[in-house]
C-alpha cells in the first residue's frame, strides 16, 4: 500500500517537476537578465538556470515579442566619428581571430538625419583583389549619382580587407595592388573581418535587421556569397558582379590554382558548385561580364542555372566585356532593385551546415534548421569546403497541412525550430521525411530554448521555443 500510494503521489507531482509553466512577465524578465550578462561563463549560468520552465501559447508569444524588442533596441547614442577623407568616416575596430588581434576600418557613409532611435538599412560594400576600401564606397557613391537614391537613406560600410598594404587610417596610404594575405577568406581572419564589422555597427547604430544587404566585385562578389552561407538568416539580399559562389574543380589542386589564373586557363577547367541550390532564401542581383576569364562566364550560367533551379530568385544580367568591365549604370541598376527586398523567414529552403569556428563568429543552422549530422562534399583539403561542410538539406514547413518536409541523401540528424506562427504546435505535427510519412506529438514550448536562440542570433534578430529533433536516417 505505501508503495502504491508513493507511486500515485510521484505521478502527480511529476509532471510539476518536469514541466513548469512560467509567468510572462518573470520569464521575460530572466530571458532578458541571462542575455544582458556579458561574461560568457556567467551568461551561461543563467541560461541553464531556465531548464525545466515551460510556457502557454499566450505566454510564449509575449515572452518571444519581448525578446525581439530586446534584440532590436536602439544604442542610447550614436559613436563620435571623424571624418577621414573626401566626406567619409573612419571607424575603427579589432579582429581578433585565433589568438592574433588585428586593427582594421572601414570607411562609412551615414545618411543626413540619422538618429539613434530610428533604424536605417546596412550595405556593406566589399573590394576586389584589386581594390580598397575607399575604392569601393567611391563605386558606391557613382551608385548613388548614377540614380539608386535608396542609397541615400542607408549607412554604407566599406571595410578594407586585413593587411592589404599599409592599414593606416588614411586610404590614400593603401594603394590597390599590395600583396592580399587574408582576402575576405575563407581563412578565418579574413571572414571575421567583415562578421566583426557587423556587429560592431549593429552594436553602435540604430540598424533594420531586415534590411542589411552585401555588395563586392570578384573577390568581394564571392565573400559575399560565402558569408550568406555563414550567416543565412542575416542578409536580406545580395548585389554581386563578375564573381561565382564557391567552387570546387576536382582535375586541379589547390597549388595549381593561382598558375591558372595567371595563364588564363581557369575558364576551360570543368567546375562543381554543390551549394548553389542553398541561395533559394537570399534573393540575388548578379552582373557579370560575357567573357569573363577570371570568374568564368561559364561557370556563372552554371550557378545561376541552379540557383534558379532550387526556386532562388535570381536578377541575373549579362554585359559586354571583361572581367571587372561592366558599366556603373548596371550596377546601380541591379543595387537599387536589391533594395528593395526586405528580409523575411522562409518556409522552404534548401541548407547545409557551416564548420563551427572557434570564435563561434559564424552561424550553425539556416534560419529555423539546424543540420546535426552530415558529410562533406569534396576532400576536406579543398579551400571551399575548409570553411564550408557538406550534407545539403531541402526542407519546407506548410503550416495549413500542419507539416514538416525533409528531403536529405546527405544528411542523418536535424532539428527543426519552431514558434507558434509556423505552425499549430499544440496539435500533432505531421512529418515527411523522404518520402516516408508519419506523425509526432506536439513539442513542449521550452524558456530555455527561446533564450538560447535569442542568445545565437542576436546579431540577426531571431527567437524560436519549440523543436524537433528529427533522424533521417
Amino acid at each position: 500500500m505505501r508503495c502504491f500510494a508513493a507511486v500515485a503521489l510521484l505521478a502527480v507531482i511529476a509532471p510539476c517537476v518536469v514541466a513548469k509553466d512560467a509567468d510572462a512577465k518573470d520569464a521575460a524578465r530572466w530571458v532578458r537578465n541571462a542575455l544582458e550578462t556579458s561574461d560568457a561563463k556567467a551568461r551561461e549560468k543563467e541560461l541553464a538556470k531556465l531548464a525545466g520552465w515551460t510556457l502557454t501559447a499566450d505566454s510564449a508569444r509575449q515572452v518571444r515579442q519581448a525578446t525581439l524588442d530586446w534584440q532590436r533596441q536602439a544604442p542610447k547614442e550614436l559613436p563620435k566619428l571623424e571624418v577621414i577623407h573626401e566626406g567619409a568616416y573612419g571607424f575603427d575596430y579589432e579582429v581578433r581571430t585565433r589568438g592574433t588581434k588585428y586593427a582594421n576600418f572601414a570607411m562609412l557613409d551615414l545618411p543626413r538625419g540619422l538618429s539613434a532611435d530610428t533604424p536605417v538599412p546596412l550595405v556593406i560594400g566589399l573590394h576586389s583583389d584589386l581594390g580598397t576600401g575607399w575604392l569601393e564606397l567611391s563605386g558606391l557613391r557613382s551608385c548613388l549619382r548614377g540614380g539608386t537614391g535608396a542609397l541615400a537613406e542607408c549607412i554604407i560600410a566599406c571595410p578594407q580587407a586585413l593587411n592589404r598594404g599599409n592599414t593606416a587610417t588614411d586610404p590614400r596610404n593603401n594603394p590597390p595592388g599590395e600583396k592580399e594575405y587574408f582576402g575576405w577568406g575563407p581563412k578565418q581572419a579574413g571572414i571575421d573581418t567583415v562578421l566583426v564589422l557587423l556587429d560592431e555597427l549593429l552594436a553602435k547604430f540604430s540598424i533594420d535587421r531586415d534590411r542589411i544587404y552585401l555588395t563586392g566585385v570578384g573577390m568581394g562578389g564571392q565573400a559575399c556569397f560565402d558569408l550568406v552561407a555563414l550567416r543565412p538568416s542575416q542578409f536580406a539580399a545580395i548585389c554581386v558582379r563578375d564573381a561565382v559562389p564557391s567552387f570546387h574543380m576536382p582535375e586541379v589542386k589547390e597549388d595549381q590554382l593561382e598558375q591558372l589564373r595567371t595563364d588564363r586557363k581557369l575558364h576551360e577547367q570543368s567546375a562543381e558548385m554543390p551549394y548553389a541550390a542553398c541561395f533559394a532564401a537570399t534573393p540575388v542581383f548578379w552582373a557579370h561580364a560575357d567573357d569573363d576569364k577570371k570568374f568564368p562566364t561559364a561557370w556563372a550560367r552554371q550557378a545561376r542555372d541552379a540557383m534558379k533551379a532550387a526556386g532562388a530568385s535570381v536578377d541575373y544580367r549579362e554585359y559586354e566585356g571583361f572581367h571587372g568591365g561592366g558599366p556603373a549604370s548596371l550596377t546601380a541598376a541591379l543595387l537599387g532593385e536589391c533594395l528593395k527586398i526586405r528580409r523575411t523567414t522562409p518556409t522552404a529552403l534548401v541548407a547545409r551546415n557551416t564548420i563551427a569556428d572557434k570564435d563561434r563568429i559564424g552561424n550553425d543552422r539556416w534560419f529555423w534548421l539546424r543540420v546535426k549530422g552530415f558529410k562533406r562534399l569534396g576532400a576536406r583539403t579543398d579551400w571551399p569546403v575548409k570553411r564550408h561542410a557538406g550534407g545539403l538539406v531541402k526542407a519546407r514547413i506548410v503550416r495549413e497541412e500542419n507539416a514538416v518536409y525533409i528531403d536529405s541523401d546527405e544528411v542523418s540528424e536535424v532539428e527543426v525550430l519552431l514558434h507558434d506562427d509556423m505552425l499549430y504546435i499544440d496539435r500533432e505535427i505531421r512529418l515527411v521525411i523522404n518520402g516516408k510519412e508519419s506523425t509526432t506529438k506536439p513539442p513542449p514550448r521550452d524558456l530555455e530554448l527561446l533564450a538560447r536562440t535569442a542568445d545565437e542570433a542576436r546579431h540577426s534578430s531571431e527567437v524560436y521555443y519549440a523543436r524537433l529533433t528529427l533522424k533521417l536516417r
